[in-house]
């Protein structure tokens, strides 16, 4: 009667080696799950590096855009005060109206290239 009562070592080791094999089971998908976690991040990582890439060449657009409207609105600001009814010398002289117009647009193209220029220099935009 003792001897049934009392597990035989045999069921003990057999108990054993069996854990011990979900255990290493368990601890291979353990690590797969890390893996897959850990390329995830760097996936992660590497589409928020292109979409900071894409969010910096749509700023430097912007940039570029805002230096020519910036020339553009001193051209129209220009010919806005040649366009009143102002009385003024210049308005008395013939041919002058190409020489105006042309001076004002070569002037702005100027100043937005001054402004394209200096931004490059300060590294706001790339070359």
């Amino acid at each position: 009667m003792m001897t049934s009562s009392y597990p035989s070592d045999n069921d003990v080791e057999d108990l054993q080696m069996l854990l011990e094999a979900y255990f290493m089971q368990l601890d291979g998908t353990r690590n797969k799950i890390i893996s897959v976690r850990e390329y995830i991040d760097d996936t992660e990582d590497y589409v928020n590096i292109q979409l900071d890439n894409y969010r910096n060449q749509l700023i430097q657009l912007q940039l570029t855009l805002n230096i020519a409207s910036f020339a553009i609105a001193l051209e129209t600001f220009i010919s806005g005060i040649f366009g009143m009814n102002i009385p003024c010398q210049l308005y008395n002289i013939s041919g002058i109206f190409g020489f105006m117009v042309l001076g004002s647009s070569a002037g702005c193209l100027l100043i937005f290239f001054f402004l394209l220029g200096y931004a490059r220099w300060k590294k706001l935009l790339s070359p």
